[in-house]
């Protein structure tokens, strides 16, 4: 029996991709480089990593002679001068879900590859501050996604056995995260990604969180077999 519900953050609740990228490429520039010079890969398909690792691929492939800190630093501040320009909506669905989970009894957590100063900002600024018993981010782990030491984590922080929890990810790395920690779970597309995931090894596929309801994980989960809901 599912006893607690697990998300992913960004992309997943709320879409922040374009703000991150703005950040990332502000930081080549301030370093003197174009974002543009940036590998393909890191440019596009950098979702569901971690926050810290992306900008240690970017210091190592620019060759920048800053400190990792420094750039960290410089990327947080940036990130919160933008998004504090920006009127920012939750994906559709998803605080429902969240509130009709939490009416129900269900634990909640969030499993982010954030750092937790971005990670905190967020979530109080779109009204979560209070709705998860458990959040780890970036920093709480070794290895992050698709390593599945962040869900394996978020488990034992919850107290639970992983075939008692679902993930919901919108992000390939999250979902082999999920499934390698032996979790069930929910793959729900951002249909405004920069890279289209392929959230195939998810159990259960939703269009969107409006197409999610709590007889999905009352009913036994579904066993991996692509299956996808209408």
């Amino acid at each position: 029996m599912i006893k607690a519900a697990i998300f992913d953050l960004d992309e997943l609740i709320i879409d922040l991709e374009k703000i991150h990228k703005d950040a990332e490429r502000q930081i080549c520039l301030d370093y003197g480089h174009s974002f543009d010079a940036l590998s393909e890969a890191l440019r596009l398909n950098s979702s569901g990593l971690r926050e810290n690792d992306i900008l240690e691929r970017i210091k190592q492939e620019l060759k920048l002679t800053a400190s990792l800190p420094e750039i960290i630093q410089r990327k947080q501040a940036l990130f919160a001068d933008m998004m504090n320009k920006e009127v920012i909506e939750p994906m559709p669905g998803v605080l429902e879900a969240i509130n009709s989970l939490q009416a129900h009894g269900y634990r909640l957590a969030l499993t982010s590859s954030g750092s937790r100063p971005r990670v905190e900002l967020v979530i109080q600024r779109i009204g979560l501050w209070d709705a998860f018993d458990v959040t780890i981010c970036g920093e709480d782990v070794q290895h992050g996604k698709p390593n599945p030491e962040p869900y394996r984590l978020t488990a034992e922080r919850l107290k639970i056995l992983p075939h008692e929890g679902v993930v919901f990810e919108d992000a390939s790395v999250g979902v082999q995260s999920a499934k390698s920690a032996g979790l069930w779970c929910i793959g729900v597309p951002n249909p405004a990604a920069a890279t289209v995931q392929n959230l195939k090894q998810a159990d259960l596929v939703l269009p969107d969180f409006t197409h999610f309801s709590l007889d999905m994980i009352r009913e036994t989960p579904p066993r991996p077999c692509e299956r996808r809901a209408k």
